[in-house]
């Protein structure tokens, strides 16, 4: 079941905390293990054998790991093979999603998290889970599965000892959650809705504002889908109790690439960093080696956005271009920072292009068109889009960037501001209805606000 659904706002989150704040708080995580299978199942209960059969995996496979972390050899064995499992089936399901009509969302997000999970008891980071429901709320809860973000089980325990339930983290959560709500259901769903206007014109027949506009619009629409989803899931974690990481940290208008991959689904960066990189290659001092591993790295990354040419090649640019600025440019880019901006700009619009193209040819004609070999420089359809959307455009960048942050702290901050944060519950609730306003008018693509 999708989090941004009035079916989910309306009728099953209330009853969810309404049970769960009823309930004993040892129940409270078989509770919430079976939420999560029931709305993972929902409309199709045969996809619940695949996190089912996950969980069983990784729950013995990480008992087994810890009686044998003193044979570092067999510990290691059994780590390897896990992990070729798992990457395997789950690249297997990827790659047959349009055949598969049992197709399991977020399986590359619990996947990750347990392969986390198992690195960490092999690394002797933490013990390995004896509480099933603990370890089956940690690898498939609910709100994460769609955005993530990646953490730690050591980090999921020690909440779990001191985990408080009030009335104020009630309250802090459903406001995150209906502003994560908001950016899916009002900003993600209104660029969703231009991008695919803008796609309906070949790449060919563009001119170069018309494919510039393309690649901006589909760069907003995306951030604020992981962005709304991530706050959706940090919200709800809150909720119930838990604080999950944040995700997303106001990427746009940074200075490098490096600032720019720092801030863009950070928990994901992390975990590669951390179960792939500094596992594998944080032994050799060699630094043609490290330089091999990061970019590695970064190809996997790309692969796990998508198993085509163009999420790897993504990875491998974007891996390329954080060396060159280690390396090279990093005092260039402390110096000069509106050239670091112009340039990060340009070149993340790009690779952009890489993320909604079928296939390296179409890449090729996009980024023609971007450099003006397209049709033209200007034509009216580009003159269009514009005009009718300039001012989505700046909003949609003004909030993507520190600076609405931080007008907003300073003015909670101040006196008046203070005295208008008594109106904040009445804002969320106008917000609220406005998003349950805008997904009845236009179910999962609405754009409602544009025609008001």
């Amino acid at each position: 079941m999708q989090l941004a659904s009035l079916t989910f706002v309306m009728t099953v989150l209330p009853a969810l905390l309404l049970i769960y704040y009823l309930i004993p708080d040892k129940a409270r995580q078989i509770f919430l293990l079976l939420c999560s299978f029931l709305l993972y199942g929902w409309g199709n209960p045969v996809r619940v054998l695949y996190p089912a059969a996950f969980l069983c995996y990784d729950y013995g496979t990480g008992l087994l790991l810890e009686k044998c972390r003193k044979n570092r050899i067999l510990a290691t064995v059994i780590l390897c093979f896990s992990v070729i499992v798992q990457i395997t089936v789950m690249s297997y399901i990827r790659n047959t999603a349009e055949e598969n009509s049992f197709f399991p969302f977020g399986i590359a997000i619990y996947t990750l998290q347990g392969l986390g999970y198992l690195t960490g008891v092999y690394r002797k980071h933490h013990s390995a889970a004896v509480n099933l429901p603990e370890l089956g709320v940690y690898l498939i809860f609910f709100p994460a599965l769609f955005a993530g973000g990646l953490f730690s089980y050591a980090e999921f325990a020690d909440q779990n000892r001191h985990k408080h339930l009030n009335i104020v983290s009630l309250s802090d959560g459903l406001s995150l959650f209906i502003r994560g709500l908001a950016e899916k259901v009002v900003l993600a769903d209104t660029f969703g809705y231009i991008f695919r206007e803008l796609q309906q014109i070949a790449p060919e027949n563009m001119s170069m504002l018309t494919a510039w506009l393309t690649t901006i619009i589909f760069s907003m629409y995306l951030y604020f889908e992981l962005l709304g989803y991530s706050e959706m899931a940090r919200g709800l974690g809150k909720c119930f109790g838990y604080e999950l990481p944040k995700n997303f940290s106001h990427p746009f208008f940074t200075s490098s690439m490096t600032a720019f991959m720092k801030s863009w689904n950070i928990t994901l960066v992390l975990w590669f960093d951390t179960n792939f990189r500094r596992l594998l290659f944080r032994k050799y001092s060699v630094k043609w080696i490290s330089y091999l591993g990061f970019v590695l790295m970064w190809m996997l990354i790309g692969a796990w956005y998508g198993m085509k040419s163009q999420f790897i090649l993504w990875g491998l640019v974007i891996g390329l271009l954080l060396l060159n600025e280690k390396i090279f440019l990093e005092k260039i880019i402390r110096q000069k920072y509106i050239a670091g901006v112009v340039y990060t700009a340009i070149i993340s619009q790009f690779l952009w292009v890489l993320f909604f193209t079928e296939n390296l040819s179409g890449t090729a004609e996009y980024w023609k068109a971007m450099l003006g070999f397209g049709n033209g420089i200007f034509d009216r359809t580009g003159f269009y889009f514009l005009v009718s959307y300039v001012a989505l455009i700046l909003i949609g960048f003004y909030i993507a960037t520190d600076l609405f942050r931080n007008i907003a702290e300073r003015l909670s901050a101040s006196e008046f501001g203070q005295k208008l944060m008594l109106f904040m519950p009445l804002f969320h609730g106008g917000l609220l209805i406005f998003c349950l306003a805008s997904m009845l008018y236009g179910g999962q693509n609405s754009h409602l606000w544009l025609w008001l």
